[in-house]
């Protein structure tokens, strides 16, 4: 087309002029610059959103069953023959609840969120109940390990004295860390005696099923089918909430970054606006040679556009190359005594590069659209005369 070669002409002949060439190379290195920063930002943030979601994924149940109804599940062996079925292949019945956890020698207590586990075959059975209970809960009531603590449940019982409240003593067998799983307990039981502490006759107040991601959907539609009178949950619906919060997260830092990228087209006004001025005689010639609004309009637009296409390729280049060299080589190491990874890890999603690419291409037209749209208006004998 007759409009891209003029643009191609206006951009070559535009290094003859000094001062046009270092507006120019101003806006490409700008474009450049920030499509180079939100890339790397993006991929910085999106490969440690990546880790938080594998850890999820490995430490979250595929299915999590609740009662809908009720405190406790009936018919519970029956929902792990079902979920055996549609493929989940570790399957843990879960008592839980919350009590009062106090520290007697000294007169403190607080609620404490209790959360059954499985003792392990090889773990020796105790005949003092033991109880294993998180470090900040600990520090609450001034206990550590092997001292006692009493747990009082949420239920009475009759006595000759009338009712009174279910209270146990257990010796404090570890402290361990708080896990960031806001289903944890600040305290953990074996589940028969979870189950004797809460007075749930056997039945497991929530189901939790762990087995290949791929089958999480299928096996939940299986059971909720199955019984209808349950909740039933995947692990993207459990941790739902912190998803969205990363996925916000990631679109404010979006949008902030992509700020820079606007700063660096806004550079295309000046830039354009000194071409435009260089070459009003030239306009005013095509004008009288029989050239249109609409063909001035579209070859200032395409110089914009060259300009903008040339700053996003390199900081493509430049952005993509840090990205991929950074995760590659592992170039920003983190202490291995503090953080779980050893490195921090980038990731780049095709669909995040071209969304900034679209956003860089897009605000170039847009704010060489007013400059361009003046040149078109120009009068082709004013012009003409100034030559």
């Amino acid at each position: 087309m007759i409009e891209s070669r003029i643009a191609r002409r206006y951009l070559w002949s535009a290094r003859r002029r000094a001062h046009t060439v270092v507006m120019s190379s101003i806006s490409m290195l700008g474009l450049a610059i920030g499509v180079a920063a939100l890339l790397v930002s993006i991929a910085l943030l999106s490969g440690l959103q990546g880790q938080i979601k594998e850890r999820l994924i490995a430490s979250s149940p595929q299915l999590l069953i609740e009662p809908a109804k009720s405190n406790t599940i009936d018919g519970a062996q029956r929902v792990i023959d079902e979920g055996k079925r549609a493929g989940m292949t570790e399957i843990h019945p879960i008592v839980s609840g919350i009590g009062w956890g106090a520290n007697e020698a000294d007169h403190r207590g607080r609620p404490v969120r209790i959360h059954s586990y499985e003792p392990k075959p090889d773990e020796v059975a105790s005949e003092e109940p033991s109880i294993i209970v998180t470090r900040d809960f600990a520090a609450a009531v001034g206990l550590d390990t092997g001292d006692p603590l009493t747990v009082v449940a949420p239920r009475t019982r009759l006595t000759p004295f009338g009712p009174m409240p279910v209270w146990r003593k257990y010796k404090i067998a570890r402290v361990v860390a708080a896990s960031n799983d806001e289903r944890a307990g600040d305290a953990m039981l074996p589940l028969a005696e979870a189950e004797s502490l809460f007075g749930t006759d056997g039945k497991p107040t929530s189901i939790e099923m762990y087995g290949p991601t791929a089958l999480a959907e299928s096996a939940q539609t299986q059971v909720a089918q199955r019984f209808p009178d349950l909740l039933v949950k995947t692990w993207k619906e459990i941790n739902r909430p912190l998803f969205l919060a990363l996925r916000l997260e990631k679109i404010v830092m979006f949008a902030t970054i992509s700020l820079i990228i606007f700063v660096a087209a806004l550079n295309l006004i000046s830039s354009m606006s000194m071409l435009i001025v260089e070459k009003r005689p030239h306009v005013g010639i095509l004008r009288t040679l029989g050239a249109t609004e609409r063909t001035i309009l579209s070859t200032f637009l395409q110089v914009g556009l060259f300009i903008g296409l040339t700053g996003t390729l390199l900081g493509n280049i430049l952005g993509i190359g840090v990205s991929w060299a950074s995760n590659r080589f592992h170039l920003v190491p983190l202490p291995a005594d503090i953080y779980p990874i050893g490195f921090l890890p980038f990731s780049l999603d095709v669909s995040d590069v071209v969304v900034v690419n679209a956003i860089a291409i897009t605000l170039s037209v847009l704010t060489t659209w007013y400059p361009a749209r003046m040149a078109s208006r120009l009068d082709p004998i004013a012009a003409i005369r100034e030559e």
